[in-house]
């Protein structure tokens, strides 16, 4: 009940229908299940479109996209050029001045090696530097203290292809990613004869949310209360396991 109250205190306050198309910035060359191009469609697909849908076909929000680095995206945010995009509000370089949705999901990083992991694993432990391939640009304030007393070494690269490329050619002991890119390139055509292993525990638990510019309020309520909803119903859930299945027929 109480979700039902939020959406239609969201409705009221957002009643005017929307005329104006946001511009919703992807980190090229996006990433799934959360927001991917798709070649056949020539369209953006992903937990994130399908989340939009239902507004935009109510007329209550409409949304266009559109891509950039990393680096580039949050600035699009900052300078006015985005609207929106999907990222941890944790990872804002500055926070202050955007505002987020409650949060869709958790996002889970692991480390990953071509060894498997001992069952008492810890950066702590080892007593020799090792390298882990990261990637450019990134920041990774879990591991940056072993980076700073030289613990690990990074070894950075230009796409989470390349580090899964190098780990197995040996010039990385580790990488770090997300477990839904890791799940994605192991099932690709890339790899066939490798084997990937996780750190026995995530290294990094941070939760997702949709980024706004900071005079969007009214689009914010909305969408929180959209949000809550399908999280009630599990359907952000559903629509995880649907674009990974997608993923893996389309691999």
């Amino acid at each position: 009940m109480k979700s039902y109250l939020l959406i239609l205190l969201a409705i009221l306050a957002f009643s005017a229908q929307a005329t104006t198309q946001l511009k919703f910035v992807v980190n090229h060359p996006g990433s799934a299940p959360y927001l991917y191009y798709d070649k056949d469609s020539q369209a953006y697909k992903g937990v994130i479109p399908d989340i939009l849908q239902p507004l935009s076909e109510s007329n209550r929000l409409h949304v266009s996209y559109i891509s950039n680095s990393r680096k580039r995206s949050e600035e699009y945010m900052y300078q006015g050029i985005a609207d929106m995009i999907m990222l941890s509000e944790q990872w804002l370089s500055q926070p202050n001045k955007l505002i987020a949705t409650i949060p869709l999901l958790e996002h889970r990083s692991f480390l990953y090696s071509a060894q498997p992991f001992p069952e008492n694993f810890s950066l702590s432990q080892a007593s020799k530097p090792e390298n882990i391939c990261t990637r450019k640009g990134f920041v990774y304030p879990t591991l940056q203290p072993y980076i700073d007393n030289k613990r690990l070494i990074r070894v950075d690269s230009s796409s989470q292809l390349t580090m899964l490329r190098m780990l197995f050619k040996k010039r990385c002991d580790y990488t770090i990613m997300n477990e839904f890119n890791a799940d994605n390139l192991m099932n690709s055509a890339f790899f066939p004869d490798e084997t990937l292993y996780a750190s026995p525990e995530p290294i990094t638990i941070v939760p997702l949310n949709i980024i706004l510019r900071k005079e969007l309020v009214e689009e914010k309520a909305l969408l929180d209360a959209h949000i809550q909803q399908l999280k009630e119903r599990g359907e952000i859930k559903r629509l995880i396991e649907k674009h990974m299945a997608t993923k893996k027929g389309a691999n």
